[in-house]
């Protein structure tokens, strides 16, 4: 191929654009997994990225770096700035006051170009259409392409004069510069493939990861774009099109984006667009005066795709295609919010708003959705991105002159746009930090409150039939889970996901204060070893330990279990988990509790949280290590998991805090039968062995459903972890399970009963144990509360 003589406007790009933004809606609103549309954007966009501004940083007379960035800004924030404060102001109406600190940040992040680093930190992989989704989480792609722009921009300047000073050649600093770009990309795309085996989570939205993607949409402009095809490989353009256009939309269909994307099956769209591109790339052969009016030649008008793209629709789409992809995620999330129960659909097949809603008010809703984006994107496009587009290029300067300033102040609209801008902006980046530093300040003021037990019997209404008031005040109150963890949250009393070592000593090991609980006096010591299915009994071992005159010392990893080996949430190697884990056994051993180890010794059938629940083989072998090591347990049955249907997990603080009229279950809770099996399997399983058997499931489930809100008092501060002040309400119960002897003696007898039933059916009693019933990981799980702060830092 060869160079054109001219660089002519390239219409079937701007509709490739219309096309990549259509895949993004329509698989965001009737499929909900991710197509290849934003990958195709960002090549997009970097074919017109990469040329012009490496042409402006060797142009002695070109726009500075900070001009270049304002330019940047003023094509792409004041779109965002409208659709995040106004989506902001309709959120606080959709929903209840517990998101509104929440969304807030969301949105702060989203005008600080930092989503996808917001989303990374708070362990949330990219996820479809549901109640609990983020509005903003479309912005890290937004964010991930500004942040690549900037990085860009500065490399491109920096590097442009220092080689302007080296060499002397006029064209050698363009090339290069070029050169360069490829090793950038190519280094890009090596990273992107190695991080999508070690942590696809964070490879979505790294900037590092994702530069191959533009860095090839610029080596594309540079060198393919204004190629001509030469003249017998004209009826090529045709299939080659044809063929592009069905990588790029099969893609999608195949794979699922955010498993794969920017790793290697991303060359498949990629290459997609490429052979789009190509096949609307002039043909070689014609006269210099074919082109002399801009124009193209009839031998060379586009045809198949190219033509298609070159439509009015396509055209339209490609116009509006940046305001487009702000609107519609949004308004799909406050519809999906607003017309579903559900908290949010299953990580395999369809999970777009038909999943959610049912096929017919599904087409309904998600066809409303996408009519009003379309309108919207039309509207912002046409009243803010155009009128707040920079026009003409100012003259060369690193800052505003006097004259420039007074230009500005004397036009009355400008300075009024500039202002509404400051206002917006600083309203949306104060609401989250302000709405959540008044929920926290009215929040302390209740939790300092002595609830009257006969307000609030909480786990008694179960145990003991106690009255329970009506028109009380649900407490803890369901604002938000962070005045419902344990002390060990606050104290830095737990090891986090990045650490691999015990913390011993609050403030993760930096402080000299013991982690110590209970009675910190006391010569008699228990663990309470784990993750946070064991840390949330924290509360009531506290109160227990100072009656019982124990010291209990907490030794606990996040998404870990002692003696068994855990993947991450999202089901990538854990490497850290099993190194705690073994520090932790060798500790215990090295020095034994006298009153021995506190752990769950069952959990859910799958990591998600599906029962019924099971006792692993590596439970039973850890319970039998510390057994012959002549260590007590004391093995509690883990708390019932809120799912609303396969690999769904509720929230129960969320239901209540919304109110009960809008649940899908009266109670926010779930099925009994659906969480626990009828026996409690570690009777069976750990038959035998040095442990006594624990059992809260009448304090939190009756008449075959476990509620969010017992006796007037919160259960749950999510979908499965107890709430402090629930955790406290169970301390009279569950020390009459350890040091009551009749209490362990009906224990006792209830074992032996388990034991002979499954000797009886040849099996064990109450659901599957060891391999029977293997860990699984295969469905969707909802992050939990306390682990999503530190999961992929």
């Amino acid at each position: 191929m060869t160079s054109t003589a001219a660089r002519v406007h390239r219409r079937d790009i701007d509709g490739l654009r219309g096309l990549a933004i259509t895949l993004v809606v329509i698989f965001h609103v009737f499929i909900g997994r991710v197509s290849s549309g934003v990958d195709v954007f960002l090549l997009v966009g970097g074919v017109f990225f990469f040329g012009p501004q490496i042409r402006n940083a060797v142009n002695p007379a070109g726009q500075t770096l900070l001009q270049s960035i304002v330019r940047l800004l003023r094509r792409l924030y004041p779109a965002l700035l409208a659709v995040v404060t106004l989506t902001l102001a309709a959120g606080f109406l959709v929903y209840s006051r517990a998101r509104w600190a929440q969304t807030g940040e969301d949105a702060a992040a989203s005008l600080m170009y930092v989503q996808n680093f917001h989303l990374a930190e708070q362990g949330q992989d990219y996820a479809s259409i549901g109640r609990d989704v983020s509005l903003y989480q479309h912005i890290w792609s937004m964010s991930v392409q500004l942040q690549i722009y900037l990085g860009s921009l500065i490399v491109i300047v920096v590097l442009a004069r220092l080689l302007a000073r080296l060499v002397k050649r006029p064209d050698a600093p363009v090339l290069i510069l070029r050169r360069l770009l490829i090793v950038a990309t190519v280094a890009s795309f090596a990273y992107a493939v190695y991080l999508h085996g070690a942590d696809q989570g964070w490879n979505y939205y790294s900037p590092l990861s994702r530069f191959w993607e533009i860095g090839l949409g610029g080596l594309l402009g540079f060198w393919l774009v204004d190629r001509e095809i030469p003249a017998r490989f004209r009826s090529l353009r045709w299939p080659a099109g044809l063929v592009g256009l069905a990588l790029i939309i099969l893609t999608g269909v195949v794979f699922d984006g955010a498993d794969q994307f920017p790793g290697p099956l991303t060359l498949i769209p990629l290459a997609g667009a490429v052979l789009v591109i190509l096949a609307g790339n002039p043909v070689a052969g014609r006269s210099d005066g074919d082109r002399s009016d801009g124009n193209r030649s009839d031998s060379d008008r586009p045809v198949g795709v190219s033509a298609l793209l070159n439509t009015r629709p396509f055209q339209t789409l490609g116009r509006i295609a940046y305001s487009l992809y702000l609107w519609h995620w949004p308004l799909l999330v406050l519809a999906a919010f607003r017309f579903s129960d559900a908290i949010g659909t299953r990580a395999t097949g369809v999970q777009g708003v038909t999943a959610m809603l049912g096929t017919r008010k599904g087409l309904l809703v998600g066809t409303a959705v996408i009519v009003a984006s379309l309108l919207l994107a039309w509207v912002t496009e046409r009243f803010i991105e155009t009128p707040l587009r920079q026009t003409r290029k100012p003259d060369r300067a690193w800052l505003p002159g006097r004259a420039a300033v007074r230009e500005m102040l004397g036009h009355r609209r400008a300075v009024a746009v500039v202002a509404v801008i400051v206002v917006a902006t600083a309203g949306v980046l104060a609401s989250g930090p302000v709405i959540g530093h008044r929920d926290r300040e009215r929040l302390a003021a209740l939790d300092a409150e002595a609830l009257d037990p006969d307000q609030y019997p909480g786990p008694l209404a179960f145990l003991e039939n106690a009255a329970v008031p009506d028109d009380v005040d649900v407490r803890p109150d369901p604002g938000n889970e962070e005045h419902m963890l344990p002390a060990t949250q606050a104290d830095g009393c737990y090891a986090r996901f990045e650490d691999a070592d015990l913390i011993l000593t609050r403030d993760f090991n930096n402080s000299d204060e013991p982690c110590v609980y209970g009675d910190v006096n006391a010569r008699r010591t228990m663990y309470l070893a784990g993750g946070s299915h064991s840390e949330h009994f924290l509360p009531a071992l506290d109160i227990i330990g100072k009656e019982q005159r124990i010291k209990i010392v907490p030794l606990l990893k996040m998404g870990c279990v002692l003696g068994m080996a855990l993947p991450k949430l999202g089901g990538e190697d854990y490497p850290e988990c099993a190194e705690w884990d073994a520090k932790a056994q060798k500790y215990i051993f090295d020095n034994p509790p006298s009153a021995g180890v506190f752990m769950t010794v069952t959990r859910p059938t799958t990591i998600e949280g599906d029962g019924p629940d099971q006792v692993p083989d590596d439970y039973i072998a850890m319970v039998r290590k510390l057994s012959d090591a002549g260590i007590h347990t004391w093995g509690i049955r883990d708390t019932p998991w809120n799912m609303q249907a396969p690999g769904i997990q509720g929230n129960g603080r969320l239901c209540v805090a919304e109110g009960f009229d809008s649940a899908p279950t009266e109670d926010c809770g779930t099925d009994k039968s659906a969480a626990l099996a009828p026996v409690n399997p570690a009777l069976v399983a750990l038959d035998g062995l040095d442990v006594t058997e624990l059992d809260l499931t009448p304090a939190l489930c009756r008449d075959g459903r476990c509620p969010a809100v017992i006796g007037n008092v919160l259960v749950y501060r999510d979908g499965q972890h107890l709430s402090d002040v629930y955790s406290r309400l169970l301390a009279p119960e569950l020390g009459r399970q350890m040091f009551d002897p009749e209490a362990r003696a009906v224990m006792e007898d209830a074992q032996r009963a388990a034991v002979a039933d499954a000797g009886a059916a040849g099996g064990a009693a109450g659901g599957s144990t060891g391999e029977d019933a293997p860990l699984r990981k295969d469905v969707f799980r909802i992050p939990k509360p306390e682990e999503i702060a530190d999961e992929e830092l």
